[in-house]
């Protein structure tokens, strides 16, 4: 049978199988236009499509049908569009006497950078960033997981490479250089990495979450896929849940002052952090899902046009920054931290993260709250709210994060003073604010004037990596000192996690 889709009023015919969803067969055909956090099992809702005779559907949950006609709608082609941490404020190792193109890609879960690198002097030349072409797969490296198991391992792999691939030609073709890349350093947590690789990540996602490969080394460009490219590196992981990424970010991070004592904070879909300094490095992992990247919320969305991305109190009204200056059409993660941190400030809610009744409340906020699809809420904008649910699950997820830092710490002996620097690495550090963060207790207040951003420290890593043998190097020790903590089965983790769960200082 076939079906036509449309997308921004181009047609497209595609052949289709009897019994598959929309959504199964976009994926098939490399159409990954479509938002799905929750992988395909209809709980999220952000996977709708418009079909002629039907109107709005799920489509993970609409099967396909001869001649049947699918528009995708703007809501959709927004987050191909979306804000992407590109560069980070670190410097490079210097090049190797190298000579022609080397390139660097940070492949994350729900985004793609890549640079194009001058061989010689190690200048990037061009930088190109797109959602990961996986994203209709789900929004975390579980989702992910499970797609593999399902036996859809090959469609992973050739997605992301065929992206990649895609991305490469076009940085060529904006430095105007044509000649093979030399050599591409690839980092990406350790799921990404065996998806980029081809490597079922099956095992990661069950007792004792152990990788198949701990990667550090080099391919043929052809034995991946990637024929434009004569050797791909791809940076060393530490466990199941901290790959090659925080490996690279701290291969970044600690290139200047490597004696320095840092805490490194990734807070991403996987939650990674570590401790350290060039001596010995202690790492963990934390499962936050993709809370603090707003992908299950109620309103959340990618950071594209119409999203709210920053939230504040000014003289006792709720103020919000839109991306594009547009009407606020839902929320990002960084404007999520920051309403709950607003909320908190307002004295919406209880120290058990319940929101309270209007008469319990001052009488000048009273009209925030409200009610969204049976739910209490909170209203940011006109069409943008935060719900009950929506802050349960922030509240899960700071709490596994704050318990998680506290335990590296405790683990590793580290108290706040010892500590140098805090660093918020990854793209959703890059936007958060750091004040937010610290007034809904996701890093300690203490901590916050030793706090900085320095945004895809793991990208600028993997230029270091594709240009100097001593960064690749480097990794390798970086990955040979690091102590990981498995907190599935610490003993402190689960009262630490609870302990962590209430919001202090919310009864006003």
């Amino acid at each position: 049978m076939q079906i036509e889709v449309i997308i921004e009023k181009k047609s497209h015919k595609l052949d289709a199988e009897e019994g598959k969803t929309i959504l199964e067969t976009l994926q098939e055909h490399g159409i990954h236009v479509l938002t799905a956090p929750c992988g395909g099992r209809g709980r999220c809702g952000k996977c709708t499509v418009e079909v002629e005779h039907m109107g709005e559907v799920l489509a993970c949950m609409t099967k396909v049908t001869d001649g049947m006609r699918i528009t995708i709608p703007e809501v959709q082609l927004r987050a191909q569009k979306s804000k992407i941490a590109e560069n980070g404020t670190v410097t490079h190792y210097p090049a190797d006497d190298g000579e022609g193109l080397d390139a660097a890609c940070d492949i994350g879960t729900t985004t793609v950078v890549c640079h194009l690198i001058d061989g010689k002097t190690g200048e990037k030349l061009a930088t190109v960033s797109e959602p990961s072409a996986q994203r209709s797969f789900g929004a975390d490296v579980l989702s992910r997981i499970q797609a593999s198991e399902a036996g859809k391992l090959e469609i992973l792999k050739e997605q992301i490479i065929f992206q990649i691939a895609q991305m490469l030609r076009t940085l060529q073709k904006k430095a105007g250089r044509e000649e093979q890349i030399h050599r591409l350093a690839v980092v990406g947590n350790t799921v990404m990495c065996h998806l980029f690789a081809g490597i079922s990540p099956v095992s990661i996602g069950v007792t004792p979450f152990m990788p198949q490969e701990f990667f550090g080394k080099e391919y043929t460009g052809e034995q991946l896929g990637l024929t434009d490219c004569r050797s791909v590196y791809i940076a060393p992981a530490v466990a199941g849940f901290v790959g090659g990424d925080i490996t690279s970010d701290l291969l970044a991070v600690m290139q200047k002052n490597p004696k320095e004592k840092v805490l490194l904070l990734d807070i991403g879909t996987n939650g990674e952090m570590a401790v350290g300094n060039e001596d010995q490095i202690y790492c963990c992992a934390t499962a936050v899902g993709s809370a603090f990247e707003g992908a299950e919320m109620a309103m959340g969305m990618p950071a594209a046009v119409g999203a709210i991305s920053h939230v504040w109190l000014d003289q006792r009204r709720i103020r919000v920054q839109v991306i594009g200056d547009e009407e606020a059409c839902g929320i990002c993660g960084s404007g999520l931290i920051d309403a709950l941190a607003v909320i908190l400030e307002m004295g919406l809610l209880d120290h058990t993260g319940l929101l309270k009744q209007k008469q319990s409340v001052s009488v000048a906020y009273r009209k925030y709250l409200g009610e969204y699809a049976g739910q209490p809420c909170v209203w940011l904008a006109h069409k943008v709210c935060v719900t009950q649910e929506d802050i349960r699950g922030l509240q899960l997820a700071k709490a596994a994060f704050a318990a998680g830092m506290r335990i590296l710490l405790q683990d590793s002996h580290t108290s706040y003073e010892q500590l140098d620097h805090v660093i918020l690495a990854g793209g959703f550090g890059s936007y958060l604010k750091k004040e937010s963060a610290a007034a809904i207790g996701l890093i300690p207040k203490e901590l916050l004037p030793i706090t900085e951003s320095v945004g895809n420290a793991a990208g600028e890593g993997a230029v270091s990596a594709a240009i100097s043998k001593k960064a690749r190097e480097q990794l390798s020790i970086i990955q040979k000192s690091m102590h990981y903590i498995e907190l599935s089965t610490h003993p402190d983790f689960s009262q630490e996690y609870m302990n962590q769960m209430d919001f202090d200082g919310s009864e006003r």
